[in-house]
């Protein structure tokens, strides 16, 4: 080795991250979304320049299960890989600018009434047909217009108008217009598409609305099984093919449980031929009726488990989750009687009411910042994995499963103070037997 090598400095390059787990650790190239495992020896390596030591003077450390060349051949493999810069000056760093999180979605149930009765429902929507008064409790058209008021004044631009189901509403369009003209860019209702007409889809397409719904089954009996109105499939789809004519931007939802685990394949196959916009199918979420686990898609389930490493990132996403929840952060749902929440399928973590409070004072108060902050260096397990900035999280899902709002999500399987994956079936059996009561840490 040449005498510059030894008596240079090194350090982790520029768009790299070290992230240390109980067992292992691994360096993230931000850059090119690559994910490197390292061992305990090789940590230290890493960890001893990036405190400031020379090359020469780690390899004489006395700490490792390598001798002095050894040291220095790992050194030269990571530098030759990108992942360390080595200098003749030691690394200096910025101060990182804090800025506090901006409500960037909005959900806002309009209705608690539904015309349907699905088995699943997450927010166990009331029944409600097209001819009865709105309840007593809803939001009404101008409380929902001081939500899209403070909610665009605090810089939102998404929204979604869901319930319940929020053609119950007779004063949707309304609402959809008043938030055009507050300057939300991305609204969209969510509805079970039963009781859409053709001058409603038409307004729809006049205004640039999207319209979201969920498609249970492509065969019909399956379908009103879980709606549980008869007739209630042929009325959705019919809905789906007028929108789909009048180019309204359209996105089913397919929602897997043990009643169409059968047929998820074959509605998949359905959506795409008609050329509609889905993802795969979510199971059934553990909030509201989805907590009756005799509905769980006992085989769907298995496969939707995380048995082996599958993780992509990029910068953004890594300096968000390390600082803040991977996924509701940013967000908030306004139900129908006015609670705020971080998440629609998070029931019980109310942090304010806007009957009460106005939107800024709820969304920027220490309740929904401490919710939009819970990272994975808060949950348990997930706080001793290396995988934890990299790993996309639900939190309602975790609460849903275990009644603790900091319990690892039994969709994983890896123990990282094994560095092992487990089988699907062996998790979910552990994550049964996790209970706890959720609160603020």
């Amino acid at each position: 080795m040449g005498i510059a090598f030894l008596s240079n400095y090194f350090f982790l390059s520029e768009k790299k991250a070290l992230v240390n787990g109980a067992k292992n650790s691994i360096i993230i190239d931000l850059k090119a979304s690559k994910i490197y495992r390292v061992n305990s020896s090789a940590r230290r390596i890493i960890e001893l320049g990036e405190q400031g030591s020379k090359v020469a003077e780690v390899a004489k450390k006395q700490c490792f299960d390598l001798d002095g060349e050894d040291v220095y051949s790992f050194i030269k493999e990571i530098a030759d890989l990108g992942l360390i810069r080595i200098s003749a000056r030691p690394k200096t760093s910025s101060p990182k600018e804090d800025r506090l999180p901006k409500l960037d979605f909005l959900w806002i149930e309009v209705s608690s009434r539904c015309n349907l009765r699905c088995v699943h429902c997450y927010a166990e929507s009331k029944a409600g047909a097209e001819d009865e008064a709105e309840q007593p409790n809803d939001l009404s058209n101008e409380e929902i217009r001081k939500v899209i008021d403070e909610a665009a004044a605090l810089g939102c631009r998404r929204l979604q108008l869901t319930g319940g189901e929020p053609m119950l509403r007779s004063d949707i369009k309304s609402l959809v217009e008043y938030a055009k003209t507050k300057g939300f860019e991305f609204i969209e209702v969510f509805t079970n598409g039963t009781l859409l007409t053709e001058p409603v889809v038409k307004f729809f397409a006049d205004k640039g609305v999207n319209v979201a719904m969920s498609i249970y089954s492509y065969r019909g009996d399956t379908h009103d099984a879980i709606t549980r109105v008869h007739g209630s499939f042929g009325r959705t789809l019919n809905s789906l093919k007028l929108l789909l004519a009048y180019k309204v931007p359209t996105r089913c939802a397919i929602v897997a449980m043990k009643q169409n685990e059968d047929d998820l394949n074959g509605t998949s196959y359905f959506l795409s031929k008609l050329g509609v916009l889905f993802r795969p199918p979510d199971p059934i979420r553990p909030s509201g009726r989805g907590t009756n686990l005799k509905n769980w898609p006992q085989t769907y389930g298995q496969l939707f488990m995380q048995t082996q490493p599958s993780f992509l990132t990029s910068e953004e996403a890594y300096e968000r989750n390390s600082q803040w929840n991977s996924c509701w952060l940013g967000k908030a749902t306004v139900t129908s009687c006015g609670n705020v929440m971080p998440c629609v399928f998070a029931r019980d973590l109310v942090v304010g009411n806007i009957k009460q409070q106005g939107m800024a004072e709820i969304i920027e108060g220490p309740a929904m910042l401490s919710y939009w902050g819970l990272t994975r260096d808060q949950v348990e397990v997930c706080k001793d994995c290396e995988f934890r900035y990299v790993c996309e999280d639900c939190r309602p899902w975790a609460y849903g499963f275990t009644g603790n709002l900091y319990a690892k999500s039994p969709r994983c399987t890896y123990d990282p103070y094994t560095g092992k994956w487990a089988g699907a079936t062996e998790a979910k059996s552990q994550a049964s037997e996790c209970v706890g009561t959720p609160t603020l840490k």
